[in-house]
């Protein structure tokens, strides 16, 4: 077989040097879109392992020197504060939330974000994003505004193979950019609306081509760039990183990360603070819920 070695020049070339920690391998594969990616393994580092108090940690977002996340599915309505590195300090109760199904966390200077946008069986046609603000929650006492949402093209029916599940929420300018976790063709629809309180019903902009079940997705609030973590069909987890801008995602500038350890990986978030980029994990595969930190 005869290889052309151009089409390897170019990705050899932006590589750095790299933690000997870190596997890292390089594969050039046709995507069904005709789109050449680089593919890029990391290994990802633990840094704080949870109690069981929050062995279901599914979201992640960064204000006043703390990492906050919560419990998905049917826990309180509370939200955690933690430490830089991931050591539990404050539990503090939502009032006027519920946690049906709480699955994300989007942030800004002013406000939390807390997506109850969980759907697996289809069952629910109305959703809810609180608002909080970040005073009251470092107060230790906080209500929620209520941002009301329902998909302008959702359908009913369909409890294994529908598109109306989410677990990706994060802001971007005045919009709440939501990413769906699509069970019926496995892609991730993307939901625009504003972070204000009210009712919307937005329809989908764009269709990513993930192939994947989205679990987690962030904005850089610098630079834009967008991160989006998902799980396909052999229970390996990716992040795709991509530019976004007010027109969208520019998805044929995306980059694929595969994560290691494999694990039940449902946050992610851009650590201003210290330039870099944190994973939480959920009580799976390895026996116990984490903060796990990659530096791109």
């Amino acid at each position: 077989m005869n290889l052309d070695p151009k089409r390897f020049i170019g990705p050899l070339i932006s590589f750095g040097l790299v933690s000997a920690s870190v596997v890292i391998y390089l594969t050039i594969h046709g995507l069904p879109w005709n789109i050449q990616q680089d593919e890029t393994e990391y290994t990802v580092f633990e840094i704080a392992e949870f109690s069981e108090m929050l062995e279901e940690s599914s979201a992640l977002a960064q204000y006043g020197g703390y990492l906050w996340t919560l419990n998905d599915s049917g826990a309180n309505a509370v939200v955690h504060s933690l430490g830089p590195e991931g050591s539990e300090q404050e539990s503090i109760p939502i009032s006027g939330a519920e946690n049906i199904d709480w699955e994300s966390m989007a942030h800004d200077g002013q406000y939390l974000y807390v997506a109850d946008t969980g759907n697996n069986a289809n069952t629910r046609e109305v959703f809810t994003i609180y608002r909080i603000a970040w005073p009251d929650l470092l107060q230790g006492e906080a209500r929620a505004e209520l941002i009301e949402l329902r998909y302008n093209d959702y359908r009913s029916g369909s409890p294994t193979a529908h598109n109306f599940d989410a677990e990706g929420l994060a802001v971007r300018g005045d919009e709440l950019w939501l990413f769906t976790k699509n069970r019926g063709d496995r892609q991730t629809n993307l939901y625009r609306f504003p972070k204000i309180p009210g009712s919307y019903s937005p329809a989908p902009q764009q269709r990513l081509p993930v192939d994947a079940l989205v679990t987690a997705a962030d904005i850089h609030p610098e630079t834009g760039e967008l991160a989006l973590l998902g799980v396909r069909r052999n229970r390996q987890t990716y992040l795709w990183r991509a530019p976004t801008s007010d027109e969208g995602v520019d998805w044929s500038k995306m980059v694929e990360t595969v994560i290691q350890p494999a694990d039940q990986w449902e946050a992610v978030l851009w650590d201003i603070d210290q330039q870099r980029l944190l994973l939480t994990h959920e009580n799976n595969r390895r026996g116990f819920a984490g903060l796990a930190v990659l530096k791109p």
